[in-house]
């Protein structure tokens, strides 16, 4: 009869360490995943930033260049060639310039101990 007490004791403390280490999992995985919205939302927000001052950058340096030539299309010629040439280095190297980095990146602040 003692031992059934105790079974059922040890069942029931079965459970709870269960459902404990269940609740557990889901706060650290709804931490993680917020930490990570986090990064990105921010890391988005400065990337619009950087592509609206690139952008206008490159309007200012194609009229320069186009003035500095003498010739309206030049300029945005040369400003257009040098992003397509980016472009092809990027496609070229994504894998080791961007896919590499950012998985590691990614996996880092998934399994951080934070």
């Amino acid at each position: 009869m003692q031992e059934d007490v105790k079974m059922e004791e040890l069942t029931e403390n079965l459970k709870k360490y269960v459902n404990t280490n269940y609740e557990l999992f889901k706060l650290q995985a709804a931490e993680r995943a917020s930490v990570l919205g986090a990064g990105l939302i921010g890391w988005a927000i400065i990337g619009f930033v950087v592509v609206l001052f690139v952008f206008f950058l490159s309007l200012c340096l194609g009229f320069y260049l186009s003035a500095l030539l003498n010739n309206p299309y030049a300029g945005f010629v040369i400003i257009t060639s040098f992003y397509l040439l980016v472009g092809v280095v990027l496609i070229l190297c994504r894998k080791k310039l961007l896919e590499g980095p950012l998985r590691e990146k990614i996996v880092r602040i998934i399994f951080s101990k934070n």
